[in-house]
């Protein structure tokens, strides 16, 4: 009996714990100190290391006032002799839960009025100049009011990059999309594309048959306006398109994110940035977004574990046409070695992504205290 009461009590914890977790998490991330901060760096010209410390500090912070709030909540929870006192607590944290997750899920619009975009409803009025060219305009996820819109200022369609797998917002914002385009008469065009790297062949192979062959200006959105809309962008920029306004595309930086997943990265100089390997998400977020204009990998194929490593990297940027250089490095690196190094970052293209697998390996260690 003490053992199941014991299991209740942890079980009602973890619950409120996740009742106040997720939307202050969505708070913080999106709306609040993680973004404020990120804004106060690029300002400010914030050192890197100075702002890596501060963002693991807001996390750090958020995790512990969830913590706490839950375990509060839980305290007065277990000492009241009040039901009213024990469910209506659990019950306002859970609406609040569920709110959040449908904002999360169902109402982009508020999502990228709150992280920083610019509001789709004033996307600026476009004439097209030359009919016999095609070009993008790009944006978020389309209310009514935006769809409408765009028939009234001739766009001859709507790309969407929505995919029915991103459960469960995208399935039910797909199915409205295309009740208010059938209901304005504008032509809607599915591309669907998943929120990250893999999965995508086929849809940056039919973008690229659209641009070959077909003319007119089209606006293409993802959900916010971020990830999978930049990877479109770049990959039609190396199709010749013209982009005729990129005004609510929230494209990400580097700095936007404090570390990254399998370390710290380093600011070498203006435009040259040191990383781990990047993983799928950081992939998508910020090397295939237009954001970085060269990846360098130092990589050693002669090193049996690399090997996969460079070979995934590789099969990326055949999907995703970038400038990419695979420039080997050995354990014997040395300073000349590093000239050499600096002169091929000095002949590519800004901003530059310098990556081996971690930072913490002596080639990164060696470069960071040498470069």
């Amino acid at each position: 009996m003490k053992n199941n009461n014991k299991i209740k009590s942890i079980v009602l914890f973890l619950y409120l714990w996740l009742c106040i977790g997720f939307p202050l998490g969505l708070w913080v991330l999106l709306a609040g100190p993680s973004k404020w901060l990120a804004e106060y760096a690029r300002s400010t010209d914030m050192e890197m290391s100075k702002e890596n410390i501060l963002g693991k500090l807001v996390i750090i912070v958020y995790v512990i006032v969830a913590f706490l709030l839950a375990l509060l909540f839980h305290w007065i929870i277990k000492r009241s002799k009040s039901k009213v006192v024990k469910w209506l607590i659990p019950g306002i944290l859970t609406l609040i839960l569920l709110t959040s997750v449908y904002i999360f899920s169902f109402n982009p619009q508020w999502l990228i009025s709150y992280s920083g975009g610019d509001p789709i409803k004033n996307i600026e009025n476009h004439q097209q100049k030359n009919k016999d060219q095609l070009e993008f305009v790009y944006g978020a996820y389309p209310n009514e009011e935006m769809i409408k819109s765009l028939k009234e200022q001739g766009y001859d369609g709507i790309i969407s990059l929505l995919h029915e797998m991103v459960i469960p917002a995208e399935p039910a914002l797909m199915k409205d999309e295309n009740k208010i385009a059938e209901k304005y008469g504008i032509k809607l065009i599915n591309m669907p594309m998943m929120p990250w790297i893999s999965g995508n062949e086929k849809t940056l192979q039919a973008a690229k048959k659209f641009i070959e062959t077909e003319k007119g200006i089209y606006y293409v959105h993802c959900y916010l306006g971020r990830d999978r809309i930049n990877i479109f962008k770049s990959a039609a920029k190396k199709y010749g398109i013209k982009t005729s306004s990129d005004k609510n595309v929230t494209t990400r930086k580097i700095e936007d994110q404090p570390t990254w997943e399998r370390g710290n990265y380093y600011k070498l100089e203006e435009g040259v940035y040191l990383t781990p390997y990047p993983t799928d998400d950081e992939f998508t977020m910020f090397v295939l977004n237009d954001y970085f204009k060269t990846v360098i990998s130092w990589l050693d194929n002669n090193v049996v574990d690399n090997q996969p490593w460079i070979a995934k990297e590789e099969k990326i940027f055949t999907d995703y046409t970038m400038n990419y250089v695979h420039y080997p490095l050995t354990s014997s690196f040395s300073q000349k070695d590093l000239d050499a190094l600096k002169a091929l970052i000095n002949s590519k293209e800004k901003p530059i992504l310098l990556h081996g697998f971690l930072t913490t390996d002596p080639i990164s260690k060696f470069i960071i205290a040498n470069y």
